[in-house]
C-alpha cells in the first residue's frame, strides 16, 4: 500500500470509529536518520507524490535555555535571522519567492525556534545553500542597526499580542503566576519589554555561538528528492561549518503548584472572562494522551461538556476554551470562558468547577470520549496531507521533527496513536482528579474597565 493510500485507509478508520482503528494501520512516516562529522542531525522522508521538498530547520533553543533578565531572546533572534547572511545577502525572502517557495517563515516555542520553507524540488540545492549560510555566516551581516529595527519590532508584535489585544494582559498574569520570576518560561515566549530593552549586540553574537551550531540543530527534508544527491548537497554545504559542542540545558524540576492563587485585571472589554490554569507533566509523558482527550472532551465544539453546560444549558458564557500546551519543563492545561452579556464572573468560575469535579469523579461518558478520540486523531493524522505544517511543527516534517526533539525518535508517531487509542474513561477521569486540582490552580478574572476611562 501507497503512503497515500495507507493514509485515506487511517482517516477513514480514524473517522468513522476511533475504537476501531487498531495501532497497527497507522501509516508510518518512512525516514531515515543520521548526522554529520559537526553534529548536525539530518532526517530525510521521501515522498515522490508532488514535485515539493519541504525544508524545516530546528535549532534547539527557546525561552528554556535564555537566562535570567534575557526573556524573549531566542524570538528575538528568530527575527534576527531572517536580516542577512555573508553570501546571501540580505535578500532571504525576495531569492526564496523568486525560487517559487511557499510558507516561509519561523516560528519560537518554549523549547525550540524553527525555520521552513517548501519548494520545487528543482530549487531544493538553493535552500540548502540558504539555510547553511545563515548557519555559519550570519554574523558577518548582523549589526546594532539590525538588532534595533528587529526590538522595535518584537516589541510592537507583543503590545499587539498582550498589551492591546483584548484578554492579552490577562493571558500574560496567568503565565507569569504559574511560572514565577527565575523560571525560563516567565514572561511569555516572547519576552518582557525591559529584556527586550536590554539586549544588546555583544548578547546576540554569544547567543549565536552558542545556539546556532550544527551540533544544536536537526534538518528535515520531507518530499520529493534523491536521497543519495540530498546527502551530497547536505555535505557539500552544512559539512564545512565548524562543529562546537552542543549546550546543554540544566533545570530543576518545575515543582507542582501549592496553592490556590487569584488574580484579578482590568481590561477595556465589554465581558468579564475566567482563565484557569494548571501545571502539568512534560511532554510525552504518561498522562500527556489523557490530558489531551480531557481538554477534547472539556472544550472544542458544539458537542462538549463545557459547552453544553454554560454555553446551551446556562446561558453562563458565550465562548469556551480548553487546552494542553506540553513543554519539556512542564505542560499548561488552561480553561477559559467568557461570561454572556450580564452574567458575573463568579457565577462562570462555579459553573466551571461543577464540570470538573463532575468529570473528575465519573469521567466521561463513552461518547464524549470517542468523539473527543475521533476530534484529536482526525488533527493527527490530516498534518500527514502536508509537507510542511504553517508553524513547522506540523506537516509530516514537523511532526518528524517534534517527535525527535522529545523523544529522539523522529518515528513515535505510530506509538503516540497507539497512546491515543489505549485512554479510557477511567484514565481521563483520573488524570482530572490527580492534574487539575482545585485547590491548585492559577485563575485569573478579567474585569472589563468602566467605559468612562476607556480611551
Amino acid at each position: 500500500m501507497t503512503f497515500r493510500g495507507a493514509l485515506v485507509l487511517a482517516l477513514a478508520l480514524s473517522t468513522s470509529s476511533a475504537r476501531a482503528a487498531p495501532a497497527t494501520k497507522v501509516p508510518e512516516i518512512p525516514f531515515e536518520k543520521y548526522a554529520l562529522d559537526n553534529g548536525l542531525e539530518v532526517i530525510l522522508h521521501r515522498d515522490p507524490a508532488l514535485p515539493l521538498v519541504a525544508v524545516n530547520l530546528w535549532y534547539h533553543v527557546g525561552p528554556v535555555n535564555e537566562p535570567p533578565k534575557r526573556s524573549g531572546f531566542a524570538h528575538l533572534f528568530e527575527h534576527l535571522m531572517f536580516t542577512g547572511s555573508k553570501h546571501v545577502g540580505t535578500g532571504f525572502d525576495k531569492l526564496l519567492e523568486s525560487a517559487g517557495a511557499t510558507n516561509v517563515n519561523g516560528t519560537t516555542s518554549w523549547d525550540r525556534t524553527n525555520y521552513f520553507e517548501t519548494v520545487p524540488r528543482e530549487q531544493l540545492e538553493l535552500c540548502l545553500w540558504i539555510e547553511s549560510d545563515r548557519m555559519g555566516f550570519f554574523l558577518d551581516t548582523l549589526s546594532a542597526g539590525a538588532l534595533e529595527v528587529q526590538r522595535g519590532v518584537v516589541k510592537n508584535e507583543r503590545r499587539q499580542s498582550y498589551e492591546d489585544a483584548p484578554y492579552g494582559k490577562s493571558s500574560l498574569e496567568l503565565l507569569d503566576t504559574l511560572f514565577p520570576q527565575g523560571h525560563p518560561y516567565h514572561g511569555a515566549v516572547i519576552g518582557s519589554m525591559s529584556d527586550l530593552d536590554a539586549a544588546r549586540l555583544s548578547d546576540a553574537e554569544a547567543f549565536f555561538r552558542t545556539y546556532y551550531a550544527p551540533s544544536n540543530a536537526t534538518l528535515t527534508l520531507a518530499g520529493d528528492f534523491a536521497p543519495d544527491t540530498a546527502k551530497r548537497w547536505i555535505a557539500r554545504y552544512f559539512g564545512p561549518l565548524p562543529k562546537r559542542p552542543r549546550p546543554t540545558v540544566k533545570h530543576r524540576p518545575t515543582p507542582a503548584f501549592a496553592s490556590l492563587v487569584r488574580k484579578t485585571v482590568v481590561e477595556p472589554v465589554e465581558l468579564s472572562r475566567v482563565s484557569m490554569g494548571w501545571l502539568t507533566p512534560p511532554a510525552y509523558s504518561r498522562e500527556t494522551a489523557a490530558l489531551e482527550l480531557a481538554a477534547a472532551v472539556l472544550a472544542g465544539g458544539k458537542a462538549t461538556r463545557l459547552y453544553r453546560k454554560l454555553v446551551v444549558e446556562k446561558k453562563l458564557a458565550s465562548e469556551v476554551e480548553a487546552d494542553l500546551d506540553p513543554n519539556s519543563l512542564a505542560g499548561i492545561f488552561s480553561v477559559s470562558a467568557v461570561a454572556a452579556s450580564g452574567k458575573p464572573a463568579k457565577e462562570v468560575e462555579a459553573a466551571i468547577d461543577a464540570v470538573l469535579v463532575e468529570l473528575s469523579a465519573k469521567g466521561p461518558t463513552q461518547a464524549e470520549l470517542d468523539r473527543a478520540r475521533r476530534r484529536v486523531l482526525f488533527g493527527l493524522m490530516s498534518q500527514l496531507q502536508q509537507l510542511n505544517g504553517p508553524d513547522g511543527e506540523s506537516g509530516r516534517a514537523g511532526l518528524l521533527q517534534r517527535f525527535n526533539h522529545y523523544l529522539g525518535d523522529p518515528g513515535h508517531l505510530r506509538q503516540w496513536h497507539a497512546s491515543i487509542e489505549a485512554v479510557t474513561r477511567d484514565d481521563v477521569r483520573r488524570v482530572l482528579a490527580a492534574q487539575l486540582d482545585l485547590t491548585r490552580r492559577v485563575i485569573v478574572t478579567t474585569v472589563p474597565e468602566p467605559k468612562g476611562k476607556r480611551p
